[in-house]
Formats: structure tokens, sequence, C-alpha cells
């Protein structure tokens, strides 16, 4: 699977009304190129760098409006920054749906920095597990390593009853279009603020 194919199907998955927490890196970047349905609500936080603010967000949101479908697309490393708040999602009853992208490293790092440090890498979890751990045995984990597994994955994920860990495995350097473009217009821009000095 690759972003390519991620960001149409997760798209399509989207209905009217859903709330759509995007965390700042690939996920907020392949977010960009998808057109919400009416009513739909977005979040993300780009402007500080905050990695793992939208777990904790994606809880304000689920007890602001618990009768809307809540949707978290986060990467591997930013939920680890803050994923003890999958435990305070379960005791508070809420039922986001979150969409974790599992690339195994901090791919926007390597992307913006140029190259592929050792130090962008990150521990593997095995996310499955996680939240059983914080007390979550009937929260619904699943994982999805092609098109077909993720299209399967998120029709058993639709109307969820209760917290869904959705553990999609991406490429480690593979990244959404739009992030791409971005990176190519910044190196232009500074290469061109270089010539003039």
């Amino acid at each position: 699977m690759r972003h390519a194919t991620f960001w149409p199907t997760i798209q399509s998955f989207l209905r009217p009304g859903d709330i759509v927490v995007a965390e700042l890196g690939t996920s907020l970047f392949g977010a960009q190129a998808m057109r919400l349905p009416a009513g739909a609500t977005f979040i993300g936080q780009p402007l500080w760098a905050s990695i793992g603010y939208t777990l904790p967000a994606t809880l304000g949101a689920q007890l602001a409006a618990p009768g809307r479908r809540t949707i978290l697309l986060i990467g591997d490393g930013s939920a680890q920054v803050t994923a003890q708040e999958l435990g305070t999602h379960l005791r508070e009853g809420c039922t986001p749906i979150v969409l974790l992208i599992n690339n195994g490293r901090y791919t926007i790092e390597n992307v913006l920095h140029g190259g592929e440090r050792r130090y962008n890498d990150i521990p593997r979890w095995n996310w499955s597990l996680l939240p059983a751990a914080m007390g979550g045995e009937s929260a619904a984990t699943m994982r999805a390593s092609t098109p077909a597994e993720l299209s399967a994955a998120l029709a058993g994920a639709a109307d969820p009853a209760d917290l869904v860990l959705l553990e999609a495995v991406l490429p480690p350097s593979d990244v959404p279009e739009v992030l791409v473009r971005a990176t190519e217009q910044s190196l232009a821009a500074a290469h061109d603020a270089d010539a003039g000095r």
C-alpha cells in the first residue's frame, strides 16, 4: 500500500458531518488533498509543529460532539508521543476511529532535511496490544498492509461501538504527493533566496 492509494480510500470512507483530525507530518499533508463531505469538520495544527497534539485533540472533539463520527489520522511517531491518551479515550467511552500510519519513522523529518537519518527511526510497537494494555479489551484493532485489507478494515470500522485502532502499514520512504510538491517549492525558494544574496 502506498500514499497514492491510501488517501483516496480514506476520502471515500468519509461521511457528511464527520470530524477529521490530522496530525502534523505525512498525515496532515495527505489529508490536505482530500475533499471533505458536506458538514465535515477538519482539525489540524501545522503552525507550531507540535507532534502528538491530535490524539488528545481527538478526545476533546469526541467529548464536545459525542454524536459525530471522529476520525484521527496520525503517524506512528506522533502517536508514540501522547499514546497514553488512548487510555483516557477508553475510560471516557469515546469511539474514535484511529487510523495510524505505521511507517516506522519520522518520515517528514527525512523528507524536509534530506536523506535518511537513523535517529528518525522509531521503536516498533505492537499497536494491536496497546488498547487492551490500557483497559480497552473491547476496542477493535485491525492491521492493513494492502489496499484490499484497508478497504475491508474500513468497512468493519465504519460504525464503531468502541474505539477502533486501524494500523495502516506504509513504506518508510513513501510520502503524499502534496508533501513532495511542498518540499520542492520550499527548496526552490531557499535556493532563490541564496542566489539573491
